[in-house]
């Protein structure tokens, strides 16, 4: 517990730290300067918190960018996120999170998208940066939950995503990430072991689906279902 504890301090440190250092970077060196310091953010949370990151179909990722829907489990995700992939990743959030004191400004900085869901001309928006994002390579990540699962298991997901890969024609890839709940559990913050996976599936057709948006929100929360399921088989129960 103390062990844990102590980890946990020194992630609000390095969090603390390193979007202080994002916003300096922004200052001077832009976009693209501040998006270096908050990858390494996430690489350093997951060290200090002692967790290692399994990586699996990251040849699924397309070359372009692209629009990643992934099941949320915990604050561990973003920072599993920017550890696990060797590319340029974004997320889009509520607007609440661009408004967390200092680490908001330094995410901003950095590139990263957030929507007022209560306004739906804030859509328009983030349609057009998002696109502009994605034509630079980069892949933009959205939580189709919405929120953090309290217990683990994986919620209904939301057509945001998929309106959004259908209007700007991006290729959708749905990513199931473990470990999350166990590693930083909702309603805490005491770190505890736990091993991390991202497992990228086969990429998804938004443009000319003959599903509906509803329907596409279906089956990509199927396909991250069975690779929980998957998972779950061939990890051992703990003894």
């Amino acid at each position: 517990m103390i062990r844990g504890w102590l980890k946990s301090v020194g992630i609000l440190l390095l969090t603390f730290g390193f979007s202080a250092g994002a916003v300096v970077a922004g200052a001077f060196g832009g976009r693209a300067a501040s998006a270096r310091v908050m990858r390494r953010w996430g690489r350093a949370f997951i060290r200090v918190g002692g967790w290692t990151v399994a990586t699996e179909g990251a040849e699924n990722l397309p070359r372009e960018g692209a629009i990643l829907v992934s099941n949320h489990q915990s604050l561990v995700d973003i920072p599993l996120f920017l550890a696990a992939f060797d590319r340029e990743i974004r997320f889009l959030a509520k607007r609440e999170l661009g408004r967390i004191p200092l680490f908001g400004r330094s995410m901003r900085l950095a590139g990263n998208l957030f929507v007022d869901r209560e306004d739906p001309r804030d859509a328009v928006r983030v349609i057009r940066e998002a696109g502009a994002s994605m034509r630079r390579g980069e892949m933009i990540v959205i939580f189709p939950e919405g929120t953090r699962s309290g217990d683990g298991s994986i919620g209904e997901f939301k057509p945001g995503a998929f309106f959004l890969a259908r209007k700007t024609g991006a290729p959708l890839v749905p990513v199931y990430i473990g470990g999350g709940a166990a590693a930083l559990p909702k309603g805490t913050f005491i770190a505890r072991p736990a091993p991390l996976v991202a497992r990228v599936l086969p990429p998804m057709t938004a443009v000319g689906a003959a599903l509906s948006l509803e329907e596409m929100a279906v089956e990509a929360r199927r396909r991250i279902v069975a690779a929980r399921e998957e998972e779950a088989r061939r990890t051992p129960a703990p003894l």
